[in-house]
């Protein structure tokens, strides 16, 4: 191997040693806004879906870590269920009222993730409560860089919603008629969080 070629090898070998000690000093954290909480709920017979958002995630006790997963993997976070977002104001409004409203206790939503396995990759279980009822679901996630994606879906009659579900259809019955012209409100509702964590390295 002549010099040039021995000079390429060694830088080649020198920026990789810097670009992973890099890596290593950086520290990762929950940003809040830098989060999303996408929900879709399903509506007719055929199964159709109907997309929003909560706008509020309360986040406490964050902390600095190594890497994305051990940034997020222990928080625990509390919704408000009055923040959420279909981009329809009288949609919004029926949600809160006849859904949530069904039960006493219905001002937040408290959960947080568990069992978490594998690292860019893997499954969790996502423990929900709300209106005094536990209940766990399965999640999948992937992180990419800084970003992390949790997507799951969610059976609201395990929380207590049964109630608030039928009152909700019944208020919107003759919209949530589909081609067969049979109401039909789904009880299940996929979920998507994105988050992109704060990225601070050292010098």
């Amino acid at each position: 191997m002549n010099k040039l070629g021995i000079f390429l090898m060694i830088s080649v070998i020198f920026l990789a040693h810097n670009s992973i000690s890099a890596q290593e000093k950086c520290l990762y954290s929950y940003d809040p806004s830098q989060t999303t909480l996408e929900w879709t709920a399903f509506k007719f017979t055929e199964k159709t879906g109907v997309k929003g958002t909560m706008r509020s995630i309360i986040v406490k006790e964050t902390k600095k870590a190594k890497t994305p997963l051990d940034a997020v993997k222990n928080l625990n976070f509390k919704i408000r269920t009055d923040s959420v977002d279909s981009n329809n104001p009288g949609r919004d409004e029926k949600i809160k009222q006849f859904f949530f409203g069904s039960v006493a206790k219905n001002e937040f939503i408290q959960g947080r993730f568990t069992q978490i396995t594998g690292a860019e990759s893997g499954k969790a279980l996502l423990n929900l409560e709300f209106n005094g009822k536990k209940q766990t679901f399965p999640v999948t996630y992937t992180i990419v860089d800084e970003t992390v994606e949790v997507v799951g879906t969610i059976d609201v009659l395990k929380i207590g919603l049964g109630n608030g579900l039928q009152k909700l259809n019944e208020a919107c019955i003759e919209l949530h008629k589909g081609t067969d012209g049979k109401s039909k409100l789904w009880p299940t509702v996929d979920i998507k969080v994105v988050s992109k964590l704060a990225k601070e390295c050292a010098s």
